[in-house]
């Protein structure tokens, strides 16, 4: 079995995003869904486009039920094929801190006493 090279839990969720921009095809947008985050990270599953391995992306990420909008840099470090799915974690490299920690709170509370 694979080592678990996680620093933070990841919290399972399904939040709606679209991919804006990959590495080498810079006019793609793909909607995409997050199946979960992290404070450092989080796993897409995506219809087309095969990140690869190193390749920067840029996201859109949607919370429809707080009304908020977020972009967000990140850095492919993995991406497989998983029951019939393309799936690809990330490593965020750029957020608006803020917002990321009301996502965090939002999609698992008791994160919010975690500091």
């Amino acid at each position: 079995m694979a080592e678990n090279r996680r620093k933070s839990p990841r919290f399972k969720c399904l939040l709606p995003a679209e991919l804006v921009k990959t590495e080498g095809s810079p006019n793609l947008v793909e909607r995409v869904s997050v199946q979960d985050i992290s404070n450092e990270g989080l796993r897409l599953v995506v219809k087309f486009a095969k990140p690869d391995q190193g390749s920067n992306i840029d996201l859109k990420l949607y919370i429809p039920e707080k009304g908020l909008l977020t972009f967000l840099t990140a850095e492919t470090v993995w991406s497989r094929f998983t029951n019939s799915k393309l799936e690809a974690g990330l490593k965020i490299k750029e957020i608006d801190r803020k917002i990321k920690k009301e996502i965090l709170d939002w999609v698992f509370p008791e994160w919010a006493g975690r500091k």
